[in-house]
């Protein structure tokens, strides 16, 4: 509604009408009353059923300074339309909030949002609005930004241990070589599964480097073993894969028949673990494939590396690290 010019001949202003429409449709605190120990405010306003019908609007009485009564239609012009029920404002600038349920069996909510940028955000050289996300776009960034520390302070742990074990360099890089392979299969098992990489598929390739680790220990260590014996490193390659062979695949089949439950059966409150599932099972699954198969010609590689550089540098100052 707007004033017209009847209006402001009678000495009306667009706030005593704002006034009057605000007291008829939200009511006026006229006193406070004590119920059960509590101080209740007690509100004058229209009936319900006048309320809820739009016409009721051009028939809402204003009283004049005079004592006269007048209708607001016949002061102002009164246009039927949509309005905001409420005003957000953040860091003093107007926010209106927009809200999404994200299909999880389609899409995730970064891609969701990324999709939403690349279309209404910044990079249209907009100067009439911005986005914020909050929400799911929010707590995924920054599960995923405290996911990615944990995940170099853990590979950083496990080199130092690995390193203070083997007291070499290479062999650790050795070791943890084979992490990678994990998550190709990670991904074939989400696509397999048409799952999205999401936070508890990372919380489950957290927990699977730390297994993949486990079994390329078992099998380098083992060959160092052989050959502080006195055997080749041919011969101790072969050896190690054929002895340590079946416990690694023992350790592997173990644990997916233990996550299996999860990655086919969840249902209810708990699939939404099976995500995390898929990456430990499949991706231990083709890591240890991959383990058997390359890790040993991977050691072969490393131990030429440490040959050519030990040929060059014949004295390393007095320290028991060794390349």
């Amino acid at each position: 509604y707007q004033m017209n010019e009847r209006g402001k001949r009678m000495g009306l202003t667009q706030n005593e009408l704002a006034r009057a429409v605000r007291g008829g449709y939200l009511g006026n605190e006229v006193v406070h009353v004590t119920w059960k120990e509590k101080r209740l405010p007690v509100r004058v306003i229209y009936p319900e059923s006048m309320r809820e019908q739009s016409t009721s609007l051009s028939s809402l009485p204003i009283i004049l300074s005079t004592g006269q009564t007048v209708y607001l239609s016949d002061v102002a012009d009164i246009t039927i339309g949509r309005g905001l029920n409420q005003i957000r404002r953040r860091d003093a600038q107007r926010m209106a909030k927009i809200t999404a349920d994200v299909d999880m069996s389609i899409t995730t909510p970064s891609v969701v949002t990324t999709q939403i940028n690349d279309v209404f955000g910044e990079a249209k050289d907009n100067d009439l609005y911005s986005l914020l996300f909050l929400g799911e776009k929010k707590k995924a960034a920054d599960s995923f930004k405290g996911m990615n520390q944990a995940l170099i302070i853990a590979l950083a742990f496990i080199f130092f241990m690995l390193t203070a074990l083997f007291k070499s360099l290479i062999d650790p890089l050795v070791v943890m070589f084979a992490i990678p392979f994990g998550f190709i299969g990670v991904v074939i098992g989400h696509a397999v599964f048409g799952y999205n990489i999401q936070f508890l598929s990372a919380v489950g390739m957290l927990a699977l480097s730390g297994i993949i680790v486990n079994d390329s220990l078992i099998m380098v260590d083992f060959i160092k073993r052989l050959r502080s014996e006195g055997n080749d490193r041919i011969t101790a390659v072969v050896e190690a894969g054929k002895v340590r062979a079946r416990p690694i695949i023992l350790t592997t089949i173990t644990t997916f028949l233990g996550v299996s439950p999860l990655i086919f059966f969840a249902t209810g409150q708990t699939a939404f673990l099976s995500p995390m599932a898929v990456s430990l099972g499949f991706g231990l699954l083709f890591a240890t494939v991959l383990i058997l198969l390359t890790l040993p010609c991977f050691y072969l590689i490393a131990d030429d590396m440490r040959n050519r550089l030990l040929k060059k540098k014949h004295k390393v100052a007095g320290d028991d690290l060794v390349i």
